[in-house]
């Protein structure tokens, strides 16, 4: 190998070799937040969606408001990503009503999907809306079996791409259901 050879070759991986090092070439689009939002029905008329900290829910009652959950996702590199997939599952907390001190359990999902978004800017942010929840037909199957639900799980993820860091394209966040 001649000393031309050589120096392409160190030309060639000086970007792969500088990838740990330079945080600019190794941005990437991650999970920022995941904001749970209702829309209260007066009459007919839906009222604005707001965001929530919690859930207020009567045990075997049809929930009139609209719910939904809005994902943040943001695109830190300097090019614009394209052709993501967000895979979303929701999950029930459910314990026994019989038993006050019932820690509960996990239900396995109920609702799992993928959104796909076209493109997101470079540095910019794009709000996926995720509004099929079915939330209903799942308290209507709880009827008559001795539990009820105390929270929801929503696990959210990016589909990985090569570089990607697991915990920026992963996340999972709980809301509390109580009784109004």
């Amino acid at each position: 190998m001649n000393k031309y050879t050589r120096f392409a070759l160190v030309f060639l991986m000086l970007p792969a070799l500088m990838l740990p090092f330079c945080p600019a070439l190794r941005a990437q689009v991650r999970i920022n937040t995941i904001d749970w939002q209702i829309s209260r029905t007066e009459g007919k008329v839906s009222l604005p969606f707001e965001t929530i900290t919690e859930l207020k829910l009567e045990p075997y009652r049809k929930y009139s408001n609209k719910f939904r959950a809005v994902v943040t996702a943001q695109n830190s590199s300097a090019k614009p990503a394209e052709g993501l997939v967000v895979r979303c599952a929701l999950s029930l907390h459910l314990v026994n009503i019989s038993t006050a001190a019932d820690p509960g359990f996990w239900a396995v999902p109920f609702r799992v999907e993928e959104l796909r978004i076209s493109r997101i800017k470079p540095g910019g942010t794009y709000e996926a809306r995720l509004i099929h929840f079915t939330l209903n037909e799942q308290l209507n199957k709880l009827k008559n079996t001795g539990f009820w639900v105390d929270a929801l799980k929503l696990q959210v993820m990016l589909d990985p791409r090569p570089g990607d860091e697991p915990a920026r394209i992963m996340k999972e966040t709980v809301i509390s259901i109580k009784k109004p």
